[in-house]
Parts: structure tokens; C-alpha cells; sequence
């Protein structure tokens, strides 16, 4: 992963941006870029090349894919959020604890798809539904994630494929725990 943006925006300035389907690119975001909580987002959301200091989407329906690539986030979350469109999570870092508790929902067609990432911090998928396609590889979870508990009520119509990761994917709990 390299991303060297080129400008420096805030959160509101690439929130109008983003509002308006206008890709976020090789930007450094300061502040909480906070996407329309509780809303239905019926555009595509690019992310490519950037460094988001914090990034919370929380309660949202996107009807089109969620691009996000080659970009470091510092915190994020998203809970409640249905990736109906789809989800690409390619060659990210995130720094904290990122939640995507109670979400999923990708429609069948829609993949989504978790490649080539570093999750420094637990990554929660407590109660997730994935309607469609899934695949989460060649990806390092240094504080290891939920993804296929088989108490957490973390849910596949189509069987996940995951393959060639690092860290525990199989924690029965919605954070690491020091003893684990």
C-alpha cells in the first residue's frame, strides 16, 4: 500500500464531494467524515488513494458499491450498514477497532470483496448477514476478527471464501480479548 495525496480537505469539503458522486482521490481528509447516518445512499462511493483521519457510516443502505483502495484510515466505523451494491476493501490500512456489526445484506451478484488489507485493531462482524458472494484474503488481522464465529450469529447464503490470512478470523467474542 502506497498512498501519497496530493491535497489536504476537510471532512465537510469531501462529504459535499462524495455527496455529490464525485470520487474522493488522493486526498488527506481531516476531522469525521461522517456519511448521512440513517439514510439510503443510492450513489457510488469511490475512496482511492487517501489518508482518512476518521470515517463513520452508521445505519445506511448502499444500493451501489462502496469502493475503498489503497487508503489509510486512522478510525472508522460502520455499523448497520447494508452493502446491498456491493463492498471493496483493497490494500487499506485501518488503524483502530472497525466495526461492520448488524450489516452486510450484499445483494446476490454483488460481492463483497476484503483484499490485500492491515487491520491493526479487532474487526467486528457480530450479527452480519452476507446475502451474496464474500471473499476476505490475503489480508493481516493483527488483533483478529469475528468473521467465521460459529456463535455470533454472523450468517452466509453463499459459503465465504477465505484464504491466505493472517490472525484468528474465528474469535468468539465482538473484541480481542488479552487472554486470546
Amino acid at each position: 500500500m502506497t498512498n501519497n495525496p496530493i491535497d489536504t480537505i476537510s471532512a465537510n469539503e469531501a462529504k459535499k464531494n462524495i455527496s455529490s458522486g464525485i470520487p474522493l482521490r488522493n486526498v488527506f481528509i481531516t476531522g469525521t467524515l461522517n456519511i448521512e447516518n440513517g439514510s439510503e445512499w443510492d450513489k457510488e462511493m469511490i475512496i482511492e488513494n487517501c489518508i482518512i483521519e476518521n470515517l463513520v457510516c452508521i445505519s445506511i443502505q448502499f444500493n451501489k458499491q462502496v469502493t475503498i483502495k489503497n487508503t489509510h484510515i486512522k478510525a472508522a466505523s460502520f455499523d448497520f450498514c447494508y452493502f446491498i451494491g456491493g463492498l471493496i476493501i483493497d490494500s487499506c490500512q485501518f488503524d483502530e477497532y472497525l466495526d461492520f456489526n448488524a450489516g452486510g445484506h450484499n445483494s446476490k451478484g454483488n460481492f463483497i470483496i476484503i483484499n490485500g488489507n492491515h487491520f491493526r485493531g479487532f474487526v467486528n462482524f457480530f450479527d452480519c448477514w452476507f446475502n451474496g458472494e464474500i471473499s476476505v484474503n490475503n489480508n493481516l488481522f493483527e488483533s483478529g476478527t469475528n468473521i467465521l464465529s460459529k456463535t455470533l450469529w454472523v450468517s452466509f447464503d453463499v459459503p465465504i471464501v477465505a484464504q491466505n490470512n493472517i490472525g484468528d478470523l474465528s474469535i468468539e467474542s465482538e473484541c480481542k480479548s488479552e487472554n486470546i
